[in-house]
């Protein structure tokens, strides 16, 4: 087979001739055009003292402006922190007595009245018969009875407090930022989808993923997120003497399931798909639903359920607080209120310590000085510098822009010594 001839090549006799063609010049030219030929037009700062001097008191005043403001907000802000860790144990079991000063901080004004002192709280422990029936993370008519420690504290509030007023819950040493800890869920679980049982064992809900048991019913939500979840149950604040009103007592009402999380994280979440035959609570919810999941009782449905998405939001620090309930509508008003703890959160099992916090938000959130400390500091930092380039460049040893005399073979030291060039 004669071998085939190349597309454009030409012929042996062809070979020898030395002329080119008319149309060999270069195919792939770019286009003769200022942006392909690299010959747009560009601009380089030039950092002159003037110029310095402007960008560094412009730095200042925006971040001494700002981190002032950040300051002012956060002391707009009204909170009252009590740790009731020790009420279990310390705690009377009888007549209120003060609490110790020490678990007590607040934040008020100075103008606030002096006859409620917020430091000045009592508490006591008693036992009680709690009525049990969790649907959707309310409490509604009990399915059951058990007998629990609760814990009474009666504090003071010696100013209004605007709304809206959030209540929080407040934990200490307790790491959910653990590696093993933040894999533990099942995604589709949550979402409401009957995942089976072999695809749960050996994953990252192990060992929760099943009844230990009753090998062949599932946790019902699996993981150690859920089965961890914080588990202490506040009353709404109660205001025990009331102003020109005959009631010896009113409830300031908050609400604990609507508005205290995200709205996209219900999205995460669904009601469950499973048979109720098939699943069981985790192992730290069974005081809470001793009788497990039925008919008349069925599991929650996690995407109405907002104090299960908080808790399910993980922490990146040891320390946090999450949501509980709050009150959008109605002012706080002065005076000493009760409140009743029902205590199932064990923390001294591994050396942490919780509390709750009332408190008002600003237009940055609740109570924190560490964004305006930070700005200030960035600020002060930038106006330092300013006031030693404004010195350095105009006061103390100014000189001429582009002086070439400050060049390296313009200086004595380079007198006589010839200057290299490029020539070989």
């Amino acid at each position: 087979m004669a071998p085939r001839r190349r597309r454009g090549a030409g012929s042996d006799s062809d070979r020898d001739d030395p002329a080119p063609e008319v149309n060999d010049g270069p195919k792939n030219r770019p286009p003769n055009t200022a942006f392909r030929q690299q010959r747009m037009r560009a601009w380089q700062c030039v950092l002159t003292p003037k110029l310095i001097v402007t960008v560094f008191s412009i730095l200042a005043a925006l971040y001494l402006g700002f981190g002032a403001y950040l300051t002012y907000l956060t002391y707009t802000v009204r909170d009252l922190t009590i740790d009731y860790t020790e009420c279990s144990r310390n705690a009377p079991n009888g007549p209120l007595q003060l609490m110790p000063e020490e678990l007590i901080k607040s934040h008020f004004s100075n103008s606030a009245n002096p006859n409620f002192d917020p430091r000045q709280a009592t508490w006591n422990r008693t036992e009680k018969e709690i009525g049990y029936q969790f649907k959707n993370g309310d409490l509604t008519q009990p399915s059951y009875t058990a007998t629990r420690n609760v814990c009474t504290i009666e504090f003071n509030i010696p100013e209004p407090l605007q709304y809206p007023v959030t209540f929080y819950y407040h934990l200490e040493n307790f790491y959910q930022n653990h590696r093993r800890y933040v894999q533990s869920f099942n995604a589709k679980q949550l979402l409401g989808e009957a995942v089976g049982l072999d695809v749960l064992n050996g994953s990252n809900c192990d060992p929760l993923s099943h009844d230990p048991t009753n090998g062949t019913k599932i946790i019902y939500p699996c993981g150690i997120i859920a089965n961890s979840m914080f588990n202490d149950t506040f009353t709404s604040p109660v205001l025990l003497s009331v102003a020109n009103s005959a009631a010896p007592e009113k409830v300031y009402e908050m609400k604990n399931n609507s508005g205290i999380s995200w709205p996209g994280l219900k999205d995460l979440y669904g009601a469950t798909k499973y048979n109720y035959d098939q699943i069981t609570p985790p192992p730290n919810w069974n005081e809470t639903y001793r009788l497990g999941w039925n008919a008349s009782l069925p599991p929650p449905d996690l995407s109405q359920w907002e104090g299960f998405q908080n808790w399910m939001m993980l922490a990146a620090a040891p320390n946090f607080y999450k949501l509980y309930q709050r009150n959008d509508k109605d002012v706080m008003e002065t005076g000493r209120y009760r409140i009743e703890i029902v205590d199932n959160f064990d923390t001294v099992v591994y050396s942490g310590r919780k509390s709750f916090v009332i408190t008002t938000i600003s237009a940055m959130g609740s109570r924190n000085q560490w964004p305006g400390i930070i700005f200030l500091i960035v600020g002060g930092i930038c106006l330092i510098l300013d006031v030693y380039f404004i010195l350095s460049f105009f006061l103390w040893k100014p000189r001429k822009l582009g002086d070439p005399s400050y060049l390296s073979w313009n200086q004595p030291s380079a007198a006589g010594q010839p200057h290299a060039t490029g020539a070989s």
